[in-house]
């Protein structure tokens, strides 16, 4: 049986040297915390000193507060209108738009409002400097919580421009937003912004998403990068096993369709993962994997199984290595889309999950 193998040691050591940035930290642990496991993820952070965490899903933000208790601040990302739930739990939450706010303010009493400015991302928030400003005003007037500014860069792990021009002007907004009220909390860094320009003056809280589960944000071979003291550590391994060795005359096929036919006769070794396993298709197809600490090529891919190019030194049981240090998620953003797709997709219900360091 293939396995999944989480390390939270590893992600204590990608917290730890964010905490070194100097601001505090936001931990985005949406989506069960990319699929390393929500309870267990938290934890981990906690431990090494962060104490605030943003989710997309409110049952997450309530079973944040329920392990880890009041010492920890919770902002739910998505705009929500389960108000009692919100104040039962103490979970800070997001302002959509002015609309928003005025259809609901009679609701909104005692809770911590997080204002966005919805830049190029455009999914939530404010539009403009004036739709900013005419929030604040509203909050103002009706005695809200308003506790902080926040925004989401679209661009900060492309090269093309476009993250210069959305900078420009969220920092033109929020100059002009800081000039009628003072934020508690100011957030607008994701990992690619922060590891692209190191922290801003103006923000109070870094908001690291990739970077905590171990991967560049973006390929730092071609492009620049200005947090040089993080070396990321690997979240996560998917480890198999050669359950058949099959030699195949030339001409021969194997796997669906005649996706590899011998050139020769050759030995070829079959795995037991594939894309069944939440692998990728485009992780594993003409790519490589480690077995006995060597590369070797895959050469087809089926629900259940792989197929390998092998040497006299490979033999039934030894152990395949998919994701490792040594072949990190980030290798294959390029082929496969982003980092955390490649995690969301493992499948813990046909995979062994084993943790190391809870």
């Amino acid at each position: 049986m293939a396995t999944l193998e989480i390390n939270y040691n590893n992600l204590r050591e990608n917290a730890k040297q964010l905490l070194k940035s100097g601001k505090q930290i936001i931990a985005v642990v949406k989506n069960n915390a990319y699929n390393m496991d929500l309870v267990d993820s938290i934890k981990a952070f906690y431990s090494v000193g962060i104490d605030y965490f943003a989710t997309t899903n409110i049952k997450e933000a309530i079973l944040i507060r329920e392990t880890l208790g009041q010492e920890v601040n919770i902002f739910l990302l998505n705009a929500t209108t389960e108000f009692n739930v919100v104040k039962k739990y103490n979970i800070e939450i997001n302002i959509p738009s002015l609309k928003y706010l005025q259809g609901n303010y009679n609701n909104l009493n005692d809770i911590k409002l997080h204002l966005e400015f919805a830049g190029s991302m455009r999914r939530a928030g404010a539009r403009n400097t004036k739709e900013v400003l005419e929030i604040i005003d509203f909050c103002k007037e009706n005695k809200l919580k308003l506790k902080a500014f926040w925004s989401h860069f679209a661009f900060a792990d492309e090269f093309d421009g476009n993250y210069e021009k959305e900078k420009e002007v969220l920092f033109d907004t929020y100059t002009k937003a800081k000039q009628v009220y003072n934020f508690e909390v100011v957030h607008f860094q994701n990992s690619a912004s922060y590891f692209r320009d190191d922290v801003f003056e103006e923000v109070t809280h870094i908001r690291p998403g990739i970077l905590l589960y171990g991967a560049y944000p973006y390929n730092i071979k071609n492009n620049d990068y200005k947090i040089k003291y993080f070396v990321p550590y690997h979240s996560f391994k998917v480890i198999a096993e050669i359950v058949n060795i099959v030699n195949l005359k030339q001409g021969e096929c194997i796997g669906y369709s005649n996706s590899f036919v011998a050139g020769n006769d050759i030995n070829v070794a079959v795995v037991g993962i594939g894309y069944g396993d939440g692998i990728l298709r485009s992780r594993l197809t003409g790519k490589t994997c480690l077995v006995n600490d060597k590369e070797y090529k895959i050469l087809s891919t089926m629900m259940s199984h792989i197929v390998i190019e092998i040497d006299e030194n490979v033999a039934i049981g030894d152990e395949v290595i998919i994701y490792s240090e040594k072949l990190p998620m980030y290798n294959y953003t390029k082929y496969c889309g982003a980092n955390s797709e490649q995690m969301a997709v493992l499948n813990k219900n046909s995979l062994e999950v084993k943790k190391v360091g809870i």
